[in-house]
Formats: structure tokens, sequence, C-alpha cells
């Protein structure tokens, strides 16, 4: 969530499109569905699949395929179900009147040739070409250590080759050095873009869920199309204040029911603002226009433990992360509150640890440091989440990096609001 802090006004991030792959995203979404079609699979074995229709020339990462699976489950095209272990995805009827409805396209896509991509993305075709000599020279069998040195040595070179020719400022960091060693970095966020859109709901509930947080559940049937797929994602919310236009507020949705045309928002109570004061004065019946949200932030699920950190604006982005999260997740939160009564718990399928740091100013990073500071971090692969006043945000981030070691890729730090700043913006913390 997003809101009005005293004499603070929080303004989301917009994504950014990045370089377009051999699928749009509602391609991808077709011929997902007509491989699950085929019978049931999880996410690594789609990926797979893909990967032998194409002969190796396009493999979606995890930060890709999940979000689309979960669209499709969203939708009702797809049904998730355990198995062995993992989380396994059947077509629905649904799914397949929406296949039968989409043949023409579905057919196109199936049956599609790889190979004439190459001449439209040489790149692509030139990594393809390495790929293939390397199975090809490296097969099965000791094929010396001489050789492997050669052919490392001749990777290495090309490498800083292509290096020494990137445009200034466009090049992607592969790897990170963390804790005296290099670790290779997966792709960790997905963006998404959404048609922005602005809709008018109906407040249908409303309810304190601690002394200083209030929830509304507001309904539309405008939010058939609404799209929401990350935890911390905003919509725009327009308070009419007379003048020249209305005060525009950033809010995280809570929960999000599409069947029900439901959106859920947390509204924490502050020294009056536009947001705070429809807050406290709405009824129900009442309506509230929003605006998005512009797009999505998809971290991608290939962790093994999970840490998010924030104060009381962040709050509702980490209970729809942690109620979200899939059985077998490990997820620590350390909520920043005024005190005990308010206090959330969040129900969910995960391995949750859930911590609270009381603190009387919510822009004085030393009792946060502290209490972050008697956390233990697991072995494995971890993502920290950290949205707070931006002095604090880059405080805790500072700690994690510099003090514990945290890979930066690894690691996602807004300032969701800064002291003294009226207009102040939020942004990720990047410096």
């Amino acid at each position: 969530m997003r809101h009005h802090h005293p004499h603070n006004k929080h303004k989301g991030h917009g994504g950014h499109r990045r370089g377009r792959g051999p699928l749009d995203y509602g391609d991808l979404r077709l011929l997902l569905l007509a491989l699950i079609a085929d019978g049931p699979s999880h996410g690594y074995e789609l990926i797979r699949q893909i990967e032998a229709r194409s002969a190796g020339r396009y493999v979606p990462s995890p930060g890709v395929i999940y979000p689309t699976l979960a669209w499709l489950e969203d939708m009702g095209f797809v049904a998730a179900m355990a198995e062995s272990g993992r989380k396994s995805f059947a077509i629905t009827d649904p799914g397949r009147a929406f296949l039968t409805a989409n043949r023409a396209t579905t057919d196109t896509l199936l049956a599609r040739d790889w190979s004439r991509d190459d001449d439209r993305d040489p790149i692509r075709a030139g990594m393809q070409a390495i790929k293939q000599a390397l199975t090809e020279v490296l097969k099965p069998g000791d094929p010396g250590e001489e050789r492997v040195a050669s052919i490392a040595a001749l990777l290495q070179s090309t490498a800083q080759t292509i290096r020494s020719q990137s445009v200034p400022g466009q090049a992607n960091t592969q790897s990170s050095r963390h804790g005296g060693r290099t670790t290779q970095m997966e792709p960790i966020i997905t963006r998404h873009r959404f048609d922005i859109r602005r809709r008018t709901l109906t407040v249908q509930e409303k309810l304190w869920i601690t002394p200083n947080m209030i929830r509304f559940v507001l309904f539309s049937e405008e939010l058939a199309d609404f799209e929401s797929l990350g935890p911390d994602d905003h919509v725009k919310l327009f308070f009419d204040i007379g003048g020249e236009g209305p005060a525009m507020r950033d809010y995280t949705p809570r929960a999000f029911d599409r069947q029900a045309r439901t959106l859920t928002l947390d509204f924490a109570v502050h020294e009056a603002g536009p947001a705070t004061q429809w807050a406290v004065d709405a009824k129900l019946g009442d309506t509230l226009n929003i605006g998005g949200p512009r797009g999505s932030a998809v971290v991608a699920p290939i962790f093994d433990w999970w840490l998010l950190i924030g104060d009381e604006t962040a709050l509702p982005a980490m209970g729809r992360w942690v109620e979200e999260m899939p059985e077998g997740t490990q997820v620590t939160t350390l909520g920043l509150v005024t005190e005990a009564a308010e206090e959330q718990l969040w129900s969910t399928r995960a391995t949750h640890e859930a911590a609270w740091s009381h603190r009387a100013d919510p822009a004085d990073p030393a009792p946060v440091l502290e209490a972050a500071a008697q956390l233990d971090l697991p072995e494995g692969k971890g993502f920290i989440w950290i949205a707070a006043e931006a002095g604090v945000a880059r405080a805790l981030r500072d700690h994690f990096q510099k003090e514990r070691g945290h890979p930066r890729e690894w690691l996602k730090a807004a300032g969701y609001w800064l002291k003294g700043q009226a207009d102040a913006q939020e942004k990720l913390l990047e410096d």
C-alpha cells in the first residue's frame, strides 16, 4: 500500500519494457495451454517442451512461465494440483473452450518453423550456433583437460570482445561478486505492462482491522478485466479536493477476486490528507475512482527462502505476498509498526515466521536495524524485499548488502515515502 503519510506523498514507479522475446504474452498463453492439453505438466516440464520445440532457440525463464501459468489459473483455464511435491497444471473445460475459440492461432503456433527466426534475430542464431558446436565437441566422455581449457579460453575471449563493443550504459550484469565468490545470476524480475484505464468502484465493506488501519472491499463490474500479477503493484486513487484537479495517491491492491469483481485496499490512518479523510468518512455505497495498475513486476519463484521487511505503508503488499505463497515456501517477515495493536495476522500455506519491531519514529532506522541484525538468513538462495521510508529502506539495504554480504541482484529496496517531503516520489534504491 502506498498511502498518504503525514506530509508525505507516495507515488509509484512504472515498469519498463524489456526486449521482446520470440513469443508475445498472448501467444505464450495459448502455447502453454496447448501443451498442457496434451497432459498435466509442471513449470519446468513446460520450459523443456518449449526448448525442444524451438530446437533450443527459445528457453523461457521461470519468471516468464510462472506468471503466465498464474494468469491461466486465475482465468480458470487450468487447475493446479500437487504431484510428487511439485505444482502441476491440468487443463479445464473452460480452457479447452478457450483453445477451440483460438484454434487457428494455436495451430499456427504449434506448426511454427523456429529456424526462420534466425534471419530476424542474428544474435539468437549465433548463440544457437555456439551451443550446437559445444554440444558436438563436448560429447560424453573425457575431452581432455587441454582441449577444455582451450575452449574455455576462447569463450572468455569472445565474451570480453563482446563487452568491449557494448554501448555504454546498456550492458547487463550477468554475475555478482559477494562473500568472496562469483555467483551467476538468473533473470529475477519480469515486468508486465497493462493498458491503463480508470474505473469507478463502490464501497461494499469497510472494516477497521487495527486501530489505525481500515480495510475496504470495493465492487465494480469494471473489474472483470483488471490485472494485478505482483504483490507490490499499485493503483492510483483519485480524490476530489476542489480546485483544478483531483488529488492522487498510490495504493497496493491487498486482494483481488475476479469472480466476485472485488478489489481490497487497506488505508493507514495518519494525519488528515485526502486519502485518510476519504477513508475515515467513507460509507457503504460510496464510490472511489481508480486507475491502473500500469504494470506488474513479478519476482521469479526460484528462491529457497524469502525475507519481506516493511512499515505500515508496505504491510498490504507483504500480507498479499505471504498469503499467495504456495505450500513449502519458506518466508520470514519483519513488520515495522508503532505498537503491538498494529500487528497483523496473515493466513498462508507457506512456512511463515513473523517478527515485529515497534518504534515511535517511522523514519528512524536505528531500532529497525537492531531488529534486522537479529534475523538469521537461511542457507541457499534468498530474496529480500524492503519497503519503508527512504532513509530506513536505504539503511536496511546497506545492512544486508554490505554487512551481511547478500547479493545485490537478490534484493529489492524501495522508499515508499520520504520524511519531510510532501511530494516525495517512491523509487527503487539503486545508488
